[in-house]
């Protein structure tokens, strides 16, 4: 059995399922201008954050953090593929541990924005048929907020200091990928995919905030053809 053709259809899959799940959770444009009496009479510090996910259902919401949530297994043994394909070294022995804490702690990330955005949906409700403002409830979105932070920004920058690392490794011949190949790994694909978005409207408003996992599904689908070629 080829467990690194396996391992890489695994991170694949994962991408595709992160990537959808990032669809679901934040595939929003902005419109404070529509939530704007919403933004004035509230404690909410976060303020774009909170009308972010507005107009999600709780339904799409819920998909988008569970399917991300229960593929990880994929993504954690995608990095076998990974070390595999790289000559053995201390150097690719410390990415692959990169990769590992940092994938670890993506799930954990990736829930707190379904917590976020239900929550802010609630009070959301609640001012649009005239209840009063839930002190409780604001305070709860503003220390969600602070953890979905703080364990996005930890995720994120503990994986992308495993790409630098394996880019590095690409770059230097020490993997079984050509040199050029570092054009495909999140480290570059992932900010030209955010750029896109952003700036040449490209896959709005579904992409916003996918840059990372369109970078991950590139990477892996691009690995998966070379490896079968």
């Amino acid at each position: 059995m080829d467990w690194i053709l396996i391992s890489l259809i695994s991170g694949l899959i994962s991408g595709i399922c992160w990537l959808i799940g990032d669809i679901l959770l934040v595939g929003f444009d902005i419109e404070e201008e529509k939530y704007s009496d919403f933004l004035q009479n509230t404690k909410i510090k976060n303020k774009r954050m909170a009308v972010l996910i507005l107009s999600g259902s709780v339904r799409r919401l819920r998909f988008g953090a569970l399917i991300a949530n229960f593929s990880i297994p994929f993504m954690l043994f995608s990095i076998f593929s990974l070390y595999s394909l790289a000559k053995p070294s201390l150097w690719t022995g410390a990415v692959a541990v990169l990769f590992g804490v940092g994938f670890s702690m993506s799930p954990v990330a990736h829930v707190a924005f379904y917590y976020v955005g239900t929550l802010c949906k609630s009070l959301f409700e609640d001012f649009r048929q005239g209840k009063p403002a839930s002190n409780l409830g604001e305070t709860l979105v503003n220390e969600y907020v602070f953890f979905m932070d703080v364990t996005w920004w930890a995720a994120v920058g503990i994986t992308f200091l495993g790409w630098i690392g394996y880019t590095v490794l690409i770059v230097l011949g020490n993997t079984s990928f050509p040199r050029l190949f570092f054009l495909l790994t999140p480290l570059i694909i992932s900010p030209v995919a955010s750029l896109l978005s952003s700036k040449v409207k490209i896959g709005r408003p579904y992409l916003n905030g996918a840059g990372f996992n369109v970078g991950l599904t590139v990477f892996f689908m691009a690995a998966l053809i070379y490896y079968l070629l």
